[in-house]
């Protein structure tokens, strides 16, 4: 039965399923328990994947609600799993140990919004060396579809998940995301502008009123606008209210 649900057109650098693997898929596979004997195989079938020459030609999204209630049927369908980083990333460790080393790397998907749907995907990542990317970045990744595990959500509260089997993503951002200060950034540059403007504007003022005041009294004629004449107040400590100051002084001329 998993034969005719099995995608014809294999990934480029995905070995098929052998006739062993597939037969130990169909074995009974308890939900509450996360390591049972259908995870063998699909582990070593994952292992011999080739993460460089990965493409997902002939490889659609799975039908999530089809994995939910057949899953017996579904276990090692291959797909292609597109969602958002949930902010989940961790090492889970492993009873049954071999070429695959003694931990997964976890990361969870939201792979649709209404209703809200995730995929938790398990990466044979012996080394650790897979870099997880920073909340709500596009994910894009080949793996065989494992089993619906049941465990507690953060609440507490028991919840059924879909979980897969993978060896890289095709497409994850990586890096963490911008910090607070980051984004922060051109608004800070901003007011230091303003500032030194103001700083500049401040300075000239009060070297320009000194000077007026200390040059000899002529006449003038009517009309002529002199800068001895701007009433020596001190400008308002906000920058935007000092630069609104001196223009309307200017306008006053």
């Amino acid at each position: 039965m998993i034969a005719a649900l099995m995608i014809l057109v294999v990934l480029a650098g995905v070995p098929p399923l052998t006739a062993d693997q597939q037969e130990q898929l169909r074995r009974d596979d308890p939900a509450g328990q996360f390591e049972g004997p259908a995870l063998r195989p699909l582990l070593e079938n994952v292992l011999g994947w080739e993460p460089d020459e990965l493409d997902s030609t002939g490889v659609v999204e799975p039908d999530y609600d089809a994995l939910s209630t057949e899953p017996v049927a579904s276990r090692g369908e291959l797909c292609l799993i597109e969602g958002r980083f949930a902010g989940r990333a961790r090492r889970f460790s492993l009873s049954q140990t071999g070429r695959w080393g003694g931990a997964l790397t976890e990361w969870v998907l939201v792979v649709r919004d209404k209703p809200e749907q995730v995929a938790v995907i398990y990466f044979v990542d012996p080394e650790n060396k897979l870099t997880a990317p920073h909340a709500g970045a596009s994910v894009r990744v080949p793996a065989r579809f494992y089993k619906v595990w049941t465990d507690t959500d953060q609440h507490g509260q028991p919840t059924d998940y879909l979980t897969f089997i993978a060896r890289s993503p095709l497409h994850a951002a990586s890096g963490k995301a911008p910090t607070r200060l980051g984004s922060a950034l051109p608004l800070l540059l901003g007011v230091l502008v303003l500032a030194l403007i103001y700083v500049f504007v401040l300075r000239l003022s009060r070297a320009t009123s000194r000077r007026c005041r200390s040059a000899p009294n002529t006449a003038k004629s009517a009309g002529d606008a002199m800068l001895s004449d701007l009433p020596d107040t001190p400008l308002p400590d906000d920058p935007a209210e000092a630069l609104e100051r001196l223009a309307t002084r200017q306008r006053d001329l």
